[in-house]
């Protein structure tokens, strides 16, 4: 019985028009909106490459100097996208597009491309993803809010339940039967977008893994508005109420949820102003942490020390340059504060992503556009694991620059001097990113979220065929 229910729920919904004409308009949208992303992408793809080497090349063709002087000139590193970001750019409008790495400081990302847009632009951007976790639910709502409410006017619901159908069955079956159609009008665009990944950007194993976990959570995600639509349909009288109860859960799901949920995150964990966060890191380098005395204290240690360890009396009698090592002393402290202050912000950051989740309360979409964020490699836990990993780079160019400058000088001196074939000899910043194992590991609370949603929109769609009532 079930099967011939999924059969005409199938073959009925295809014969809709309201199913060729919005999902042909939605088709072309993402189609659209797919190769514009792709496009910008690559473009980003080939600058930052480009800029990259020629930033590099500059490095390696300084002039004859001290290593320090080297060292504060800079090196520029950048975050590679994976080709799923061309599905779901995430973060990226939002942080910076290249890192500086310099002596003594550890930087933010610069070049924020939302600091030159309009105010409405960034509130009303249009992306790819925005075409699959906002509009591809709203053409589930225009198929399904009267799949059950119309049989009733009709009075063929009278007669089904006559024959002694089973209601399970006839919920259930057309939930099976809509998905399979939707997922049929929808293939053509998926095959697509793997294509066309996969000619412009020759997608890796691992990338290929994201790209279809991807679109395995967008077709539960889908499942869930299909199930709640066919429970509001089967619980309402009307087709009209019907349709009212399920714009409001989509408007509340995709607009009302993640705004309501930031604002939330905000008001009970908010982050510091960027001057209260600078003026911490100095302050805690001029004073000191708990018990190492401030900076003062801690150099006239240091140099007590050192004088001990190479068992002379001045600074000057030392016979490698006191200068350099001072300075790496006080550059070792200074990331020690650094790295305690950029973690209590990232830890923060992390946990009003999760306060953020609140905003699920009023349904599934936040939790979906953060798992699309962390499959595309987009997010903030991505973001931290490239940024750990230029600050470590940052430690090995700039302690290799004051090796050069501690050997080639002694006591107090800063006549040390550096060459071409020294500037040639710092490797290039080689960046892996994690796979998408770290990428399941930290979208678990999205995860959790998301079969949530299911469950209970599994249950209430089987509750309602229990009260379903001609």
């Amino acid at each position: 019985m079930i099967s011939a229910i999924v059969h005409k729920e199938f073959v009925s919904t295809l014969r809709d028009g309201r199913l060729l004409i919005l999902g042909c308009s939605l088709l072309v949208i993402f189609v659209g909106f797919l190769l514009s992303s792709t496009l910008q992408t690559q473009q980003l793809r080939a600058e930052k490459h480009s800029v990259g080497s020629t930033a590099k090349q500059q490095w390696d063709t300084q002039s004859i100097k001290s290593p320090h002087a080297a060292a504060h000139y800079g090196i520029y590193v950048f975050k590679p996208d994976t080709a799923v970001a061309a599905l779901d750019p995430g973060l990226r409008p939002f942080i910076g597009q290249s890192l500086w790495l310099e002596p003594h400081k550890r930087n933010f990302e610069r070049f924020n491309p939302s600091a030159d847009e309009t105010l409405s632009h960034r509130f009303g951007q249009m992306t790819t993803s925005f075409v699959l976790y906002a509009l591809l639910p709203l053409l589930i709502v225009a198929l399904t809010f009267n799949t059950i409410s119309q049989e009733r006017e009709r009075g063929t619901l009278r007669m089904l339940h006559s024959l002694g159908l089973n209601t399970q069955a006839l919920v259930f079956g057309k939930l099976v039967g809509l998905l399979a159609a939707f997922s049929l009008v929808l293939s053509p665009a998926l095959l697509l977008a793997f294509l066309l990944l996969q000619e412009s950007f020759n997608l890796s194993a691992d990338e290929g893994l994201r790209l279809g976990l991807l679109l395995l959570s967008f077709l539960l995600y889908y499942a869930i508005f299909a199930a709640l639509a066919i429970a509001a349909s089967a619980y309402f009288k009307t087709s009209r109420v019907t349709l009212f109860f399920l714009l409001a859960f989509w408007l509340g799901s995709v607009f009302i949820g993640p705004r309501l949920g930031a604002v939330l995150a905000q008001a009970w964990s908010p982050n510091p102003s960027a001057e209260v966060f600078w003026a911490a890191i100095k302050q805690d380098i001029d004073l000191g942490l708990n018990g190492d005395g401030n900076h003062e204290q801690r150099n006239k240690a240091f140099e007590a020390q050192l004088l001990a360890q190479y068992h002379v009396n001045s600074k000057d009698e030392l016979p490698v340059g006191f200068v350099s090592l001072n300075r790496q002393f006080n550059d070792h402290y200074s990331s020690r504060v650094h790295a305690l202050h950029f973690d209590r912000l990232r830890d923060n950051f992390l946990r009003q992503q999760h306060l953020t989740l609140i905003g699920s309360s009023l349904g599934p979409s936040l939790a979906m556009r953060s798992l699309s964020m962390t499959l595309a490699g987009m997010d903030l836990a991505h973001q931290r694991h490239f940024e750990d990993a230029a600050e470590d780079y940052r430690h090995y160019f700039i302690n290799l620059t004051e090796d050069w400058d501690r050997e080639r000088s002694h006591g107090t001196e800063r006549n040390a001097k550096g060459e071409s074939n020294d500037w040639r000899s710092v490797k290039d910043f080689s960046y892996s990113p994690p796979d998408s194992r770290f990428a399941l590991q930290q979208a678990q609370l999205d995860l959790v979220v998301l079969t949530a949603w299911l469950l209970v929109a599994l249950l209430l769609l089987s509750l309602s065929a229990k009260r379903l009532t001609p």
